[in-house]
């Protein structure tokens, strides 16, 4: 049986890039938020343009499934399985800060060295 879901999580490792049917396909394990089951997401290449990494805020929607075999120390285990049909990264980007501002926050942490102890004001 197989549903149509959305899954919003951490991705736990480093995405893996394979092929399948002569088609370039991502495969993502993300930790979601709620049930804290690991989701092992399959991203087509209508996707593939979407940057993915460790530790991304994703959600991700498209077709559920779950499968059951062994895990390493081989236990019977259930897999949580999404091919998704559409992905999207949440995870704010940070730009390096200019050089201008670099000495600008330089010049404010001077500041705040420089300013008087709290024990000189009569408050």
């Amino acid at each position: 049986m197989s549903e149509y879901i959305t899954v919003a999580g951490i991705i736990q490792f480093d995405p893996r890039d394979r092929t399948a049917g002569g088609k370039d396909i991502r495969d993502v394990a993300v930790r979601s938020i709620g049930n804290n089951k690991l989701v092992n997401i399959t991203v087509w290449p209508e996707n593939g343009d979407v940057p993915l990494s460790k530790g991304d805020f994703i959600v991700a929607d498209g077709k559920f499934s779950q499968s059951l075999g062994q895990n390493r120390n081989g236990e019977q285990q259930t897999y949580y399985n999404l091919s998704a049909t559409t992905i999207l990264n949440l995870t704010p980007t940070v730009e390096p800060m200019p050089a201008s501002a670099k000495k600008t926050t330089k010049k404010a942490a001077d500041a705040v060295a420089d300013a008087p102890a709290t024990d000189d004001f009569p408050f």
